[in-house]
């Protein structure tokens, strides 16, 4: 627990726990124990007096001036930027890996079941930290690369995902694999300069896309020794529960529980990434899509489990509003994913009372 006060100089400081004292931390009064002066006033700690002190010192809190907040806080957000920086590189280094293991199914050399385990280990266990992962996908989605970008980003978000569902091990590495080939079958479409067109297609070229699932699935489902639980969700990623999915216009139960989750993962991607043909939505938009899309296309149950455990990850971040004013997110509406309650220069928001205000970017 932090307490904020003011001494009678007009200064600004702090009582914290010993336990919280860092290097460069300077005292704003007097450490004292049984009239002795351990630290005096003004001193700048080091960790040797830490050390010292937290032997030593039995009252347990120490007065430091409040200037160290700002410089702790300006260590922080460079530490946040540096995980950041770290994290898009491994995306990138992952996407174009991903070309590399397309590359080789379309050569038909073959491709070893270690590299697709290793692939989805990677996706799992080195993308982190999670949040850092999630306010990736949210800020940059995957831009105009609709393959191997936006295939690394569904791999992530359905591997997220089937944790929060509760899969066992087995069945999640099994889930990644899928989520990572679900779009292979763009690569082996006819005319693949379809997928950047910028004007609208026409339902012929449209008809071209859809065969996607089919043509990934009638080769994924050769690798051996690779289950078939993979191939189904390659092939139904774009089924819808009420029917209206394609290729095969499956139905309900007849969806298999793979391609539920990709789906949830893949809309959310797609509706977050600048297109050639298309603005992506405002971050806090897409949320409000795939919540709508559970009534009737999307996994109702795994949508809800979706948001309940992203908007988390959204709470304490910074946004600009339509205004241009920088605020922070300080709670979710899951009832209005689109107008949380807000901060700005101390004052609260409440978005959802402010019809002409609204969340047009978030913020690194």
């Amino acid at each position: 627990m932090v307490t904020v006060v003011e001494n009678i100089m007009g200064e600004k400081t702090e009582i914290i726990n010993i336990n919280q004292l860092e290097a460069g931390m300077v005292i704003a009064k007097n450490v004292e124990q049984d009239g002795k002066v351990l630290l005096k006033k003004d001193f700048s700690i080091t960790d040797q007096m830490i050390n010292k002190i937290q032997k030593l010192y039995f009252v347990g809190s120490v007065e430091i001036y409040n200037t160290n907040i700002e410089k702790k806080q300006v260590s922080i957000e460079s530490k946040k930027e540096e995980q950041f920086n770290k994290v898009e590189e491994e995306f990138k280094e992952l996407s174009l890996n991903l070309q590399k293991t397309f590359k080789q199914l379309t050569n038909k050399n073959g491709i070893v079941m270690n590299e697709i385990r290793e692939f989805s280990q990677k996706i799992q266990n080195e993308l982190t930290p999670k949040n850092i992962v999630i306010k990736n996908i949210v800020l940059y989605g995957s831009g105009s690369d609709v393959i191997y970008r936006h295939g690394v980003n569904v791999a992530a978000l359905s591997s997220l995902l089937g944790s929060w569902i509760g899969l066992e091990k087995s069945k999640l590495n099994l889930l990644v694999y899928s989520a990572i080939l679900h779009d292979f079958g763009k690569t082996k479409i006819e005319h693949r300069e379809l997928l950047e067109k910028e004007s609208l297609l026409s339902r012929n070229e449209f008809n071209a896309i859809k065969k996607h699932p089919t043509l990934g699935y009638k080769i994924i489902k050769e690798i051996a020794f690779l289950d078939k639980a993979v191939s189904y969700g390659v092939l139904m990623h774009h089924e819808r529960l009420d029917g209206s999915g394609y290729p095969l216009g499956l139905k309900g139960e007849s969806i298999h529980p793979f391609a539920k989750i990709i789906a949830v993962a893949d809309v959310f991607d797609a509706i977050n990434s600048e297109r050639v043909y298309r603005k992506k939505k405002l971050p806090f938009e897409a949320l409000q899509i795939v919540k709508n899309e559970s009534l009737g296309k999307l996994d109702y149950e795994y949508v809800k489990i979706f948001l309940e455990h992203i908007v988390n990850y959204y709470t304490g971040e910074e946004v600009l509003l339509n205004t241009n004013d920088k605020c922070k997110i300080i709670q979710m509406n899951i009832n209005n994913l689109e107008k949380p309650l807000v901060l700005k220069n101390g004052e609260f928001i409440d978005l959802e009372k402010e019809k002409d205000l609204y969340i047009k970017e978030m913020i690194l």
